[in-house]
């Protein structure tokens, strides 16, 4: 799927679309069996920005006779029963889903979206946002289209979906929300020992399960809630500002005297990790307890001395 869009000078929040175009694989990295393009006159924003102004087919979409609702429709049949989709990013999906919720129109009966401009960075070892059309370059595609035209883009993206690796694909397969946990590269260290506690409830709320800290600076960073993933596995993400965001696991069981001891380590954020963390994200979340103590503050009554001997 891509789409190219106007976002408006006017106060109306709304990144209007102006083409959908897509095509349909077999496979990722497999064969074009079909293909779907439509232009959309705008009918919210008067003014096309910069970006809009520059599209190389812009005349077809302020000729277009055919409005969001009616041009969506046609894109949802041409889509069937068809529940996977992927783009190069994912602004064109949060950016389909403003567009059906100003028209009031059914969204897509989305699955899974596969994000493959993540997918191709990962491929490459690399984080950063790489345009499609250096993509297209890196992997020695003719420039046979032009670029931002939606359809042509999306036959360079599924053209470029060759070079992503099962790996890569496996990892953007996650929710999207996880993402962002992903590509973080630190040293690994061995997990560290947490308790005996009397109780589980101990554990979940100790000093040493809770005193989190950044793999690659070691700053500290307390753990405020746990999230169970199944019985003796706990998870919590956290967020260091400058080298970005991780998972801690807290593993905890009771020895022969019902005391309860076990380790807390940050792993490296692969698929299994990741989709243990998502199914105990929705399951059910502990919120610890012993935060830091609030000082008491002494109150001070004007015009009486301090009792003799009482601390000041």
């Amino acid at each position: 799927l891509d789409l190219e869009w106007n976002r408006g000078y006017d106060k109306t929040p709304l990144d209007e679309i102006l083409q959908i175009g897509a095509v349909r694989m077999d496979r990722p990295g497999g064969r074009i069996l079909d293909t779907f393009c439509v232009y959309i006159a705008p009918r919210v924003h008067r003014r096309l920005n910069r970006t809009a102004k520059a599209l190389p087919e812009v005349e077809e979409a302020l000729a277009s006779p055919l409005d969001f609702p009616t041009a969506f429709g046609q894109f949802a049949r041409w889509c069937g029963d068809e529940t996977d989709f992927a783009a190069w990013g994912s602004d064109d999906f949060d950016t389909l889903e403003q567009n059906c919720t100003f028209w009031k129109v059914p969204p897509l009966p989305i699955r899974q979206i596969h994000d493959l401009q993540t997918a191709f960075a990962l491929t490459l070892g690399t984080r950063q946002n790489l345009a499609l059309w250096w993509a297209a370059e890196y992997c020695r595609i003719p420039e046979c289209f032009t670029f931002h035209n939606a359809l042509n883009d999306a036959v360079y993206t599924a053209i470029v979906s060759r070079w992503i690796s099962p790996e890569a694909l496996e990892l953007v397969s996650l929710p999207r929300e996880l993402l962002r946990f992903l590509g973080r590269s630190f040293p690994a260290r061995p997990p560290r020992p947490v308790g005996p506690y009397p109780s589980l409830a101990d554990g979940l709320n100790g000093r040493d399960s809770r005193k989190g800290a950044c793999p690659v600076c070691g700053a500290r960073i307390w753990i405020q809630q746990w999230s169970f993933a199944r019985e003796g596995t706990y998870y919590a993400p956290l967020r260091c500002f400058r080298h970005g965001r991780f998972l801690c696991r807290l593993t905890l069981s009771p020895d022969q005297s019902g005391r309860w001891s076990g380790a807390l380590e940050t792993p490296a954020p692969a698929p299994p990790l990741l989709e243990d963390f998502h199914r105990a994200s929705h399951a059910h979340t502990y919120i610890c307890k012993g935060g830091k103590r609030r000082r008491r503050r002494r109150r001070r009554r004007s015009g009486r001395p301090a009792p003799a001997g009482a601390p000041v």
